[in-house]
């Protein structure tokens, strides 16, 4: 087995307050946004603690020659901000959470190379309740061809889906599509949205119809899955706006020993008529997770910190005689007090019996001194992308929360 590798720092800078999110912007490539959550204590006239939490958004420019870093736009926010995500397709919007239970849309002008808020959306009725991460819908995962929106978890075990017919800029047209409640009142860390191509002999394995699934993992471990209708190839602007839930299950904390604070679905065929995620969890653990009734795990492996966040950078298919296949994913795994690793996760299958399934940890980034919530690559801009994807060298920007740290770090993998 080849050693592990162990890469440095290039540069590290301290921020002014906690990082709790980064994320690169895919269409100013060398531009990335920090989400930050600050916690201040005061003593009131009585003597007691008051507590009071803002944030603020940071735009940074990344320059991959020299791994310099320097901040470009600050915007201070009155609320802490949990999580942030760039829109799939429109590409210099992005959407936050934050600890007072809301949305917000924002957008870098690629001109002025400034944040600007779109809108601000109160979310949940009680502000004390925080929403903790924000997936976007993908382009397939709505009946109607037209709708676009995202789901939300909070603290109070809630997981809702907001949707639009309209543009995702217009706050007046997004609405609660969906609400869904947990068993137990407990923080729901994640939620992933998947539309899952089927895959039949009758089609020669190609097929338009593709099935909307949603993965909740809570703070009690258990990781829930819900099915919704299939949509047709053909769909109709008549159609219910979120498709109707056909089963869900919840694995009960079977396979996770403590709470579901990753899911990442792979974009490959349903095995026996259920997708396949690769999981994370505060018990430091690394899961291939087969999303049956009662959940099944198909390869496992420890970290060494609470696997926070799991990011996708590459696929690579090698396809075999006959059968045979096998598939490589090269994951960037936000480690919290472990730090940052770069983990290849393989799916080998020969003939018609199932695949085997390993996980091999390719680096480790142990440099912060605190919660790791944060990681991502540079993507590379448009003139240097095919020399990229042709390169096994990563070009990481990672983060850690209490020591306000951020590294830019490189690995050939």
């Amino acid at each position: 087995m080849a050693s592990i590798l162990q890469p440095k720092s290039k540069t590290t800078v301290f921020l002014d307050q906690p990082p709790s999110c980064l994320e690169f912007c895919p269409e100013i490539r060398d531009h990335f946004v920090v989400g930050t959550y600050l916690l201040s204590e005061t003593k009131n006239e009585s003597g007691e603690i008051q507590q009071t939490k803002t944030g603020s958004l940071q735009l940074w420019k990344l320059e991959p020659s020299t791994n310099a870093l320097s901040l470009v736009h600050r915007l201070a926010l009155p609320y802490a901000v949990f999580d942030l995500h760039f829109h799939p397709r429109e590409r210099t919007k992005f959407a936050i959470v934050g600890s007072t239970g809301l949305a917000a849309l924002f957008s870098v002008n690629a001109s002025t190379l400034a944040i600007s808020q779109i809108w601000e959306k109160q979310i949940h009725e009680d502000t004390s309740i925080p929403a903790l991460f924000l997936a976007w819908a993908p382009q397939d995962w709505f009946p109607r061809p037209a709708s676009d929106g995202f789901a939300v978890t909070f603290s109070d075990s809630r997981t809702t889906v907001f949707g639009t017919d309209g543009n995702i800029v217009d706050e007046s047209g997004i609405e609660e599509w969906g609400s869904y409640e947990a068993r137990q009142m407990i923080e729901v860390w994640f939620v992933a949205l998947a539309a899952v191509k089927q895959v039949s002999e009758e089609t020669n394995g190609n097929s338009e119809e593709t099935t909307p699934f949603m993965f909740t993992g809570n703070d009690f471990g258990s990781l829930h899955t819900r099915r919704f209708e299939n949509h047709s190839g053909q769909p109709d602007e008549d159609d219910e706006p979120l498709a109707s839930v056909l089963l869900e299950h919840d694995d009960r904390a079977r396979h996770h020993t403590a709470g579901v604070t990753s899911i990442l679905p792979l974009d490959i065929p349903m095995v026996d008529g259920a997708p396949i995620a690769l999981t994370g969890s505060y018990d430091e653990s690394l899961r291939v997770y087969h999303a049956t009734f009662r959940g099944e795990v198909l390869a496992e492996q420890g970290l060494g910190g609470g696997v926070w966040r799991l990011q996708l950078l590459s696929t690579t298919e090698i396809p075999g005689s006959d059968d045979d296949l096998e598939r490589h994913f090269v994951v960037l795994a936000s480690c919290m007090h472990a730090g940052t690793r770069v983990v290849r996760v393989t799916q080998k299958k020969q003939g018609q019996g199932p695949a085997e399934w390993d996980i091999q940890i390719l680096a480790e980034f142990t440099e912060h001194e605190s919660m790791n919530y944060a990681s991502d690559v540079w993507k590379g801009t448009s003139e240097h992308s095919d020399a990229l994807q042709a390169s096994s060298e990563l070009l990481c920007v990672s983060s850690s929360f209490y020591d306000r740290r951020v590294c830019v770090w490189r690995v050939n993998v």
